[in-house]
């Protein structure tokens, strides 16, 4: 799936904090915008392997590519060396290589059970699992705004529902986004993304409910 041009993605946690005034700040870096070859220019979630110097030099993105860089590049949001993070990844191909146009971090929510729940309102975008099956990702629209006081904030995350077992003996997890608006002012919408990672999942299928402004959306997806 290609995804929108332009994005605010987050940081990893299982319930993620959303500090008003930091919506927008240190979460993506711009390298080459290519001089006008934004036609040539694929944009993918992915894995990115991070190496001993806090560079990235390679991606696994969900469409199943195993993508060299032309050369390596870091980000504001890499803190630790030799590990793998989460990225929305622009990108045009320069020979066999691929070189790095825009590069954003994104939201990992590990499923977990959440004993006060809360699911205020978004604008839902997409929701998709690329070849790779590893994560099922989804786009928001979160409704923010300024405000004076530093204490608002919003809260994101995914609850573990119930593991059902079907009449045709296959299961399906259901799961749910969670969401706190946490007083935060809505004057404008603010689009992120989030994965789920899927390894280790034990289902034959998975329903995500997500609580919009047009009602409650439920899809469901084949492993």
């Amino acid at each position: 799936m290609t995804l929108p041009r332009h994005h605010t993605p987050f940081l990893r946690s299982t319930l993620f904090v959303v500090a008003l005034l930091c919506l927008c700040s240190c979460t993506q870096d711009t390298y080459d915008k290519g001089e006008g070859d934004y036609s040539q220019m694929t944009a993918e979630l992915a894995d990115a392997h991070v190496d001993a110097h806090k560079y990235i030099d390679y991606v696994d993105t969900d469409e199943g590519q195993h993508l060299v860089l032309s050369e390596p590049v870091t980000a504001s949001f890499i803190a630790k060396a030799d590990t793998t993070y989460r990225v929305s990844f622009y990108y045009k191909m320069a020979g066999e290589k691929a070189q790095p146009i825009t590069l954003g971090n994104v939201l990992v929510v590990t499923p977990k059970a959440i004993k006060d729940m809360k699911t205020d309102p978004v604008r839902l975008e997409s929701m998709w699992i690329g070849k790779s099956a590893k994560y099922l990702n989804m786009g928001v629209y979160l409704m923010t705004g300024t405000t004076q006081s530093s204490s608002l904030k919003q809260i994101l995350g995914c609850r573990r529902d119930t593991l059902m077992h079907n009449a045709d003996g296959t299961t399906t997890l259901r799961l749910t986004f969670y969401h706190d608006q946490g007083g935060v002012p809505q004057y404008y919408s603010q689009r992120a993304y989030f994965s789920i990672p899927l390894t280790g999942v034990a289902a034959d299928s998975i329903w995500l409910s997500v609580n919009t402004y047009d009602g409650l959306i439920t899809r469901k997806f084949r492993k």
